[in-house]
């Protein structure tokens, strides 16, 4: 089975990648995802994020407020290392359980969505890796129309290993500054070259 990572920076569309993947026949498994399951009440994770970060993080419910933690974290690289330090590990075993599973189900590929792949040293292993690039102004577009003010955005972006490196390290790059057609084609277009290559070898 070929071993795919996707990353990229935040807000250049790898989730719209993951779709163009599924559609390819490709399994796909967001990190994110499994992130935000971690840190749920009665995860793994809870308890050590709460004992982090403090109380205040916490909705109504008793669950982590993740829009509250990102705002903490995403304004300080050093708390957001601190997070990641204690979720990615947690978050590594997930997927990679969930990747064991697809090889025994006899799936051809499957993707692992790592927006943190190259920041948390977590590139190795992989058959092939995809960055997924925007231009910046793109980008903090993008999360304006998510709702975040523009100067969140751009302390978002500065946080983050600048797409520019994550392009130059990564085996194929996918463009995503215009339409869906070009990004699903550029998508057909990286799988082809990907199976050809590992099928080769």
């Amino acid at each position: 089975m070929v071993r795919i990572g996707v990353t990229g920076g935040i807000a250049c569309g790898k989730s719209l990648v993951g779709n163009y993947l599924e559609e390819h026949g490709v399994a796909v498994r967001d990190a994110d995802d499994i992130a935000h399951e971690v840190i749920l009440n009665g995860h793994p994770a809870y308890d050590p994020v709460v004992e982090l970060f403090g109380t205040e993080i916490l909705d109504s419910t008793g669950e982590i407020d993740r829009r509250v933690l990102g705002e903490i974290v995403f304004s300080d690289p050093a708390k957001l290392a601190r997070l990641s330090a204690e979720i990615h590990p947690l978050v590594r075993i997930e997927w990679t359980e969930w990747l064991q599973a697809q090889a025994d189900q006899g799936q051809a590929g499957a993707a692992v969505i790592i927006p943190l792949l190259y920041e948390v040293g977590l590139s190795e292993g992989w058959d092939a890796v995809i960055c997924v690039a925007s231009q910046p102004v793109v980008q903090i577009e993008r999360l304006i129309e998510r709702g975040l003010i523009e100067e969140d955005a751009r302390r978002r972006l500065g946080v983050q290993m600048s797409t520019d490196e994550k392009m130059r390290r990564a085996d194929y790059v996918i463009v995503n500054n215009s339409t869906r057609a070009s990004v699903r084609e550029q998508v057909m277009r990286t799988m082809k070259n990907i199976m050809e290559n590992n099928h080769a070898g």
